[in-house]
């Protein structure tokens, strides 16, 4: 069926560039355990409305108490995906949330294991060239290479809603 989910793209603007953040997906999760995947993501509950379920889901994953005035709305994308490590088919629609913090004060619940974080040139590599690996940075300065099959798939959410905002940054 299809359903309506948000996602929340973390970005820190630094002196040594432009980070995009991901969170590892804890190995409970019963979907893509132990994949990397946009900062925040969950499902609208019934009645919510769209920025009361990111807050809310930015407070559940992230440990971040958000104001709506925090995040922007970048827009809507459709997912229509069926994948082989998953027996779901993800039919969403899928409201796309954009926070930028210098340094967040991540405090990751139990559905996160670890928040990562990407220069924008290294994940530009993966997301339009179809880099195999990416470097990465853990919140406790741990350095690690991921291998492109390691993340979650949204299709064409960098591209068409991340990358145009992160260009503004520059």
């Amino acid at each position: 069926m299809w359903h309506a989910v948000v996602h929340c793209w973390v970005i820190s603007k630094r002196q040594d560039g432009i980070w995009i953040w991901f969170q590892k997906r804890a190995h409970t999760k019963k979907a893509f355990p132990d994949y990397y995947d946009t900062a925040v993501g969950g499902h609208i509950s019934a009645g919510e409305k769209a920025i009361e379920a990111v807050l809310r889901e930015t407070q559940e994953e992230l440990g971040l108490h958000l104001q709506e005035s925090d995040v922007n709305l970048l827009g809507i994308t459709k997912e229509d995906e069926v994948f082989a490590e998953s027996p779901l088919q993800d039919r969403e629609f899928c409201y796309v949330f954009l926070y930028e913090d210098v340094n967040p004060p991540f405090a990751p619940g139990e559905e996160v294991d670890d928040m990562v974080r990407i220069c924008l040139t290294d994940l530009s590599a993966k997301e339009l060239h179809g880099a195999k690996t990416v470097p990465a940075v853990t919140m406790q300065g741990k350095k690690l290479v991921l291998r492109a099959e390691d993340f979650c798939i949204h299709p064409g959410e960098f591209t068409h809603f991340i990358l145009p905002r992160l260009e503004e940054l520059q």
